[in-house]
């Protein structure tokens, strides 16, 4: 199923399932998703479901940018950031990033199982950094690490399994977040005991809760 998480400065302010063929934004009350922003149109944009799922900007005052480009209309593709006003939406396409879909891949492209412990309950323990000591409990659905206006990221529990998605980010891959000393490329990345995050400036470990 396809979502959209809206994002303002830096935190996730609603998550919006798209399972109607028309899905308005704007920022007038009778949107289905209202951004209250003087910067946003009455009705900006809207978000079609026709097999996929596309974006399609109102002859608004401001426009719309999808990946930090200008469009009118576009497909969206799973990790895709749309951004209207101040407010950014990260479309998440579960089918797509599921590892249960029907995509034929070669074996050097086949992403490998999260290893997790015995524990489905994990933290995030920052080992150095500004907020060194401290630990964050990964208990919600999204978790957003980083500072509003810097490197964001966001990691989501799906399950028992945990994934991490940067957020933001202009196309230099070397300015993301990183994941065992490697810059995230890939919209989402299923995380694995024990691995060690670095997001804001912070060094962070994924480890089982005790």
């Amino acid at each position: 199923m396809a979502k959209m998480i809206l994002m303002h400065e830096g935190m996730i302010v609603r998550e919006y399932t798209l399972d109607k063929e028309r899905t308005t934004i704007g920022r007038k009350p009778q949107n289905d998703i209202q951004l209250d922003d003087p910067t946003v149109s009455g009705e900006h944009a809207a978000l079609l479901l026709i097999q996929n799922v596309y974006i399609e900007d109102l002859n608004s005052t401001n426009g719309v940018l999808l990946n930090g480009k200008k469009v009118s209309k576009r497909q969206l593709e799973h990790g895709d950031i749309v951004r209207i006003g101040r407010h950014e939406l990260k479309f998440v396409d579960e089918k797509a990033n599921s590892f249960d879909s029907t995509v034929v891949l070669s074996p050097s492209q086949v992403l490998p199982e999260p290893k997790m412990g015995k524990s489905h309950a994990y933290v995030v323990r920052v080992t150095r950094g500004p907020n060194k000591g401290r630990t964050i409990e990964l208990s919600r659905s999204y978790t957003t690490l980083g500072k509003p206006g810097g490197q964001v990221a966001v990691i989501a529990r799906r399950g028992s399994s945990y994934y991490m998605m940067p957020m933001g980010g202009t196309g230099d891959h070397s300015a993301n977040p990183r994941i065992n000393g490697e810059p995230m490329s890939a919209a989402s990345v299923p995380l694995n005991d024990g691995d060690i995050l670095e997001v804001a400036g912070d060094t962070m470990s994924f480890t089982a809760a005790e």
